[in-house]
């Protein structure tokens, strides 16, 4: 009749380690004193072991207990299964970033890589040479908790879209919305009706995706039923300050964006007839990788990579990381 195997024990890694041992040794109590455990326990373990794999495990040699050729074989599978989760829970608990080859990987706008990817990558320096950052621009906002939950990216910067779930957040930072034209526009120093503001030659930014900007104030001027006059539609956040300041167009930018063309491009800020409240710069990622050691580290380093004053203490975004959900 054939033996009732023991599931209960099927997928103890505590068995495996018994089972090592047991043909490592060839012998009961020593096997339990290599593992640190009491002699009756490793008997209570070979029996399971031998009802798990209906094998005796050890049996009768000239010269004492020899272990099974089933033993055996399963011995190697055993101590290959123990090696790779030492070696995965290593990794849980220890992360050594300046020996270790990591990259992590980013969805990022054009706008976001330009501000914060150079601020990162100086943090990183020379002090992690193993750690690299891929970046690719925002995919739609329906995809975006998938990319994170299947592992696809990492993390992701931005505005938080309105169909996230499930994610885990740190705010990084505030900007603002600013209308920004070249020096010496009829516009600069006026204070515009939204009509007259509406009229300029406006560039417009329309990402592939979404234009959470522009919408925001598209849609406070079609409270007054008027609406942009669209000169030119771009995808791209990184070409608007050189055309604008080469034309008479005018453009809606994050400040931060508007602050480092200004040294270099003569742009000014147009006054808006609507007020646009300032919005957060988010780090998100998916729950499955929150409590991994290297994505802990690299939280951290996003973190510190940024101005002082512009970031929120680490103490106010933990509390916010689990209140903010969309």
């Amino acid at each position: 009749m054939r033996q009732k195997r023991n599931d209960t024990g099927e997928l103890s890694f505590h068995l495996l380690k018994c089972l090592v041992a047991l043909v490592d040794h060839s012998h009961v109590s020593r096997a339990a004193d290599a593992l640190l455990i009491s002699q009756p326990a490793m008997s209570r373990a070979m029996s399971q072991l031998r009802a798990v794999t209906n094998d005796p495990i050890l049996v009768k040699g000239g010269s004492g207990l020899i272990p099974t050729a089933k033993a055996v074989q399963l011995r190697e599978f055993a101590d290959r299964i123990l090696q790779e989760m030492n070696r995965l829970l290593g990794n849980a608990v220890a992360f050594d970033p300046s020996v270790t080859r990591h990259e992590f990987r980013m969805v990022v706008s054009d706008y976001m890589e330009f501000i914060f990817m150079e601020r990162l990558l100086r943090h990183l320096g020379t002090a992690f040479p193993g750690i690299g950052v891929s970046v690719r621009h925002p995919v739609h906002p329906s995809q975006f908790t998938k990319v994170l939950e299947t592992g696809e990216v990492d993390f992701a910067v931005g505005i938080l879209p309105s169909t996230l779930h499930d994610l885990r957040h740190r705010p990084l930072f505030k900007d603002r919305i600013v209308c920004a034209a070249r020096a010496g526009h009829r516009a600069a120093g006026k204070k515009l009706s939204i009509e007259e503001f509406s009229a300029l030659e406006h560039l417009v930014i329309k990402p592939n995706v979404a234009n959470a900007f522009g919408e925001i104030v598209d849609m406070a001027l079609e409270k007054h039923d008027v609406s942009r006059n669209r000169r030119y539609v771009t995808p791209n956040y990184l070409t608007a300050p050189q055309l604008v300041g080469n034309s008479d167009m005018v453009a809606l930018l994050p400040e931060l964006l508007l602050t480092r063309f200004r040294s270099h491009i003569d742009l000014v800020e147009i006054h808006m007839p609507i007020e646009v409240p300032p919005f957060d710069i988010y780090l998100s990622w998916h729950d499955r990788t929150h409590r991994h050691a290297a994505h802990m580290w690299f939280r951290e380093q996003v973190m510190k990579s940024l101005d002082p004053e512009r970031v929120p203490s680490l103490a106010s975004a933990e509390k916010q990381e689990n209140s903010v959900r969309a």
